[in-house]
């Protein structure tokens, strides 16, 4: 009787890993070098978030970079909880679950709230540089949407144009907050010189801006220094 063999296949990622498992490969993704990956489920969410963004994402996973940050980071003092991002509350709630039930922690004061509900997403900061989204955002985001200066080309990648691609943070006409100016412009990137060139308040921010964009294609031809048309504002 004959028997009929049904290949499966593995998830590539799993096993290239320092402790190489197993894992059944369930779709396919095509990486940047033009060839096929086979991946789980898992991997194939890590590829569609990571990959795309290599140039941004890998200064930040650099050894020296991750072992400088947490060398600098603050201590959290005892009468102050740290604030938490969705991926550690549902660690912490995992760990919750495991420890044995303790007292009930105090009823925070309404200064607290009122300072944590400041901190939502779109909301005005007084001590953070930020700008202002001309994009339309949710009906339950403030009318007025502030993003940090240095999530700005984030926040854009967020929002989709017409044709379905992503913004780049040049696309978009931040509006620069009252008081601050924009001195210094990029026009080495195509998306960055086509906008008259892309600003920041200092020449810290506009060379972590030139490490970190590598992967931006590069800008062709003669690039337009139109400063009185630029969206992001005029240099000083």
């Amino acid at each position: 009787m004959a028997l009929q063999l049904t290949e499966t296949r593995t998830c590539d990622w799993h096993a290239v890993l320092p402790g190489p498992v197993k894992v059944e490969a369930t779709v396919e993704r095509v990486n940047p070098k033009g060839t096929t990956n086979d991946l789980c489920d898992t991997c194939a969410l890590l590829f569609d978030l990571l990959i795309p963004r290599l140039g941004e994402v890998l200064p930040f996973l650099h050894p020296d970079a991750l072992q400088q940050l947490f060398r600098v980071a603050r201590k959290t003092p005892d009468d102050e909880e740290p604030l938490r991002g969705p991926a550690q509350l549902s660690s912490a709630a995992k760990e919750s679950k495991r420890a044995a039930p303790g007292p009930k922690p105090a009823a925070k004061s309404s200064a607290t709230k009122g300072k944590r509900k400041q901190a939502k997403a779109g909301a005005w900061k007084d001590d953070v540089v930020q700008v202002r989204c001309p994009l339309p955002h949710r009906a339950d985001h403030p009318r007025e949407y502030w993003v940090d200066l240095r999530n700005r080309t984030g926040h854009a990648r967020g929002h989709k144009k017409d044709d379905g691609t992503e913004y780049a943070g040049p696309d978009v006409a931040f509006e620069l907050q009252p008081g601050e100016t924009f001195t210094h412009f990029c026009l080495e990137h195509e998306a960055c010189a086509k906008q008259g060139g892309f600003g920041f308040v200092n020449e810290a921010g506009f060379k972590a801006h030139i490490s970190k964009c590598k992967s931006w294609p590069p800008a062709t031809g003669e690039a337009r220094d139109a400063t009185e048309t630029r969206p992001q504002g005029k240099a000083a």
